[in-house]
């Protein structure tokens, strides 16, 4: 059984500050080793619970940031990392191959009262909607993979996050390890104890791969993307968008990923190569 793992930084038990990396500064450098180990540790303990539940093959989405928050010196050898930057695709290796999929270290939609470090993408955006749904980077994720027909199974993170996922997908298993007290300030356990409640969750996860229904989006998709600062042009709109005033543009597409292209400018036709790694054979 194959499991998909996005991860993110701001939801990891400890982490309550944005992480800067222009800071060259001698604590602002530890405290990213610090926060590097603690998620690699949380996604492990997530490892450890798919594979004692029966998973068989680990992929592992770096998806904070740079895309090299993970500190692979401590990673767990049966999970397969993905990093890096300039990426074909957001969720590179998430398709029908996969049995099911989930997030380690989440945080909260943009707009969420109290989640901490909330944000969806990035800060300058206000709401995302998909077919009228509002949704953050979490339910992006798991609109696509249900395109796919992959059921989005575990969530841990801020509890505003395990949250907000609760209330889009009915059976999810969730985990919180912090409980945000406003966007920069949370409650959180030792990383310990994140380890643990991580563990026992992503291993419950595994038991409900096959009750829960992915999560779908009707075609065609129709998307509401509303920022905080004026930037869209009405008299110039992007390709494929309309814009309604300076805050707000929308747009349409045949399925979620074809949207996500429109987006990004993905090539919606890639394809991971096919081929057995070298370790594999």
């Amino acid at each position: 059984m194959k499991f998909y793992l996005m991860t993110d930084l701001e939801g990891v038990a400890g982490v309550y500050q944005w992480e800067n990396r222009e800071d060259e500064s001698l604590e602002n450098h530890e405290r990213r080793c610090r926060q590097r180990r603690w998620l690699a540790e949380e996604v492990n303990a997530a490892v450890e619970g798919f594979c004692a539940g029966g998973a068989t093959e680990v992929i592992v989405n770096d998806g904070h940031g740079a895309g090299y928050t993970i500190d692979l010196d401590y990673m767990d050898p049966r999970a397969e990392v993905i990093n890096g930057v300039e990426r074909p695709f957001w969720l590179p290796y998430l398709d029908e191959s996969c049995d099911a999929t989930g997030i380690v270290g989440a945080h909260a939609k943009a707009g969420t009262i109290n989640g901490c470090l909330y944000h969806t993408m990035n800060t300058g955006v206000r709401d995302w909607q998909f077919n009228g749904i509002s949704l953050g980077e979490m339910g992006l994720q798991a609109a696509i993979a249900g395109h796919y027909g992959v059921p989005f199974v575990l969530c841990t993170g801020d509890a505003w996050a395990c949250q907000e996922m609760e209330e889009l997908i009915p059976g999810i298993i969730t985990a919180p390890v912090k409980y945000g007290t406003s966007r920069f300030s949370a409650l959180t356990c030792a990383p310990e104890e994140a380890r643990r409640r991580t563990g026992e969750a992503a291993e419950q996860a595994m038991t409900v791969v096959h009750q829960i229904e992915p999560f779908k989006l009707d075609s065609p998709v129709h998307f509401r993307d509303e920022r905080v600062e004026p930037m869209f042009d009405e008299e110039k709109p992007a390709e494929g968008f309309k814009v309604i005033n300076p805050h707000v543009r929308e747009a349409e597409a045949d399925d979620i990923i074809q949207l996500m292209a429109l987006i990004y400018g993905y090539d919606p036709d890639w394809k991971p190569l096919e081929f057995i790694p070298a370790w594999k054979r």
